[in-house]
């Protein structure tokens, strides 16, 4: 992993200016204000901040609903958006991509293009998982059009797994341009890790379309074992005391009278369970004077509510010291990606996978976990596992990542397997589970006609979960 530093910070200061005047959506081609010959090198690392600033702010959004972060008001969210995801994608991400692709092709540096068409995969899945149908091929074809269509979940699907593939074969290709150390806040110009993330990915959103069916052995022996290895495999981007990680930000500005944010009650209260090491890599137990942590959570849930009782104050903890990076996505990830997805078919593999997750998971938060993964409770054996034992710890290990939230849709949020987890009952226009975000204000105004095309309720499962 990279820092991200003061020599990137000169990309971006250059990238900014370079793009300060790009219209709402791709216009990547006509625009008379616009620098036209960046190289492609310097476009790479304006589109990873961007990246991780669109998970940040979906994340923060998604947080809410599944009760790994709660609002100090003790409430629950009566509307859920996410402006500050879709202005990174489609000012500074998709346009950028577009440009890094189109100029790599020309001069046939590949493996500039695979990284470009991992990075805009991932945040097409990161919009369409957050909204269902969102704005591309006519937003990607035309330069002038300031109202495109929105594509369809299903047609989006399709449209990433396109852009992997494609990835994989460029990031195997020759390539007399090296990706450039400076410009590859990731991974240092590492491309076999680049790959990794590729097949992970295929294997990512191959398990979102779990309920259309699943080919588990093509995800198990083309995805699986072609992806993340272990931890040093794990896709983040680095920050330090000059370019601080959004959690860190939240974790000051509440020490500082902006106090929005805590822990969530239903993270805590699954830590708590057979004494999780975890918990206190997680919560910071220095202002509890001896009190047992509790988290936020609306009123009348079984695990409890203390909106004061474990604020997101502290910035020394795992995720929101000045140091942490920003996860986009875990090898701790892809071994319970292959629990899952091994299930049906190979309990022992499933098994293994299981466990290896939740050892990779407490590696690299720098806790012992011996003790945890040696509980009957935890060690239960091939044949005592469960999906829900799986999707509890995997739950723990997306802390604060918008994977959970996609995963608690795919099962309906459904108690058996999210064991005592509870759906509020709120006085607000939202009455019931949430499954999709309400599309921002701005594309309301501005992309009116197409976009009410496509708004469907909240509490109405997406395409991929049907």
């Amino acid at each position: 992993m990279m820092k991200f530093n003061i020599k990137h910070l000169m990309f971006l200061f250059a990238l900014a200016f370079a793009f300060s005047s790009c219209q709402e959506y791709l216009d990547v081609n006509d625009d008379p204000n616009r620098a036209q010959d960046v190289p492609f090198e310097n476009l790479l690392p304006t589109v990873i901040e961007r990246s991780s600033a669109a998970h940040y702010s979906i994340a923060r959004s998604s947080g809410a609903i599944t009760q790994q972060i709660g609002f100090n008001s003790g409430g629950y969210p009566a509307v859920i958006t996410s402006d500050g995801a879709w202005i990174a994608a489609y000012l500074h991400v998709f346009p950028n991509c577009v440009e890094l692709i189109d100029k790599a092709n020309t001069l046939g540096a590949w493996q500039y293009a695979g990284i470009a068409q991992v990075l805009m995969a991932e945040n097409l899945g990161l919009l369409s998982d957050s909204w269902e149908s969102v704005p591309y091929s006519e937003a990607l074809k035309s330069t002038n059009n300031l109202t495109p269509a929105y594509d369809s979940q299903m047609a989006l699907y399709r449209d990433i797994n396109s852009l992997l593939d494609d990835a994989i074969i460029n990031l195997n290709k020759t390539s007399a341009y090296e990706v450039s150390e400076a410009g590859d806040l990731i991974y240092h110009g590492d491309i076999a890790k680049w790959l990794r993330v590729a097949y992970t990915l295929k294997a990512r959103y191959a398990l979102h379309l779990s309920n259309k069916g699943l080919n588990n052995q093509e995800i198990l022996d083309d995805y699986i074992d072609n992806g993340l290895q272990s931890n040093g495999d794990d896709w983040e981007l680095g920050y330090n005391e000059i370019n601080n990680n959004s959690w860190y930000i939240v974790a000051k500005n509440n020490n500082t009278g902006n106090y929005s944010v805590d822990i969530g009650g239903y993270i805590v209260y699954l830590l708590k369970t057979n004494n999780d090491p975890r918990l206190y890599s997680i919560v910071d137990t220095n202002g509890l004077n001896g009190a047992e942590p509790v988290g936020a959570s609306p009123a009348g849930l079984p695990y409890g509510s203390d909106a004061h009782n474990t604020p997101f104050k502290e910035t020394t903890t795992w995720l929101s010291n000045i140091n942490s990076p920003y996860q986009f996505l875990t090898f701790a990830e892809a071994k319970f990606i292959e629990a899952e997805v091994a299930f049906p078919v190979d309990k022992a593999i499933a098994y293994q996978a299981y466990l290896d997750g939740i050892a990779a998971n407490m590696d690299k938060m720098g806790v012992d976990g011996s003790a945890y993964l040696a509980d009957p409770a935890v060690a239960v054996g091939m044949d005592n596992l469960t999906i829900s034992l799986i999707m509890k710890e995997k739950y723990k290990a997306t802390y604060l990542m918008p994977e959970t939230w996609v995963d608690m849709r795919r099962y309906n949020y459904d108690a058996n397997i999210y064991t005592d987890f509870a759906i509020p009952d709120p006085d607000s226009l939202i009455n019931g589970a949430i499954y999709r975000m309400d599309y921002p204000s701005s594309e309301l105004s501005r992309n009116s006609n197409e976009v009410n095309k496509v708004i469907k309720p909240n509490i109405e499962k997406m395409w991929r979960d049907q």
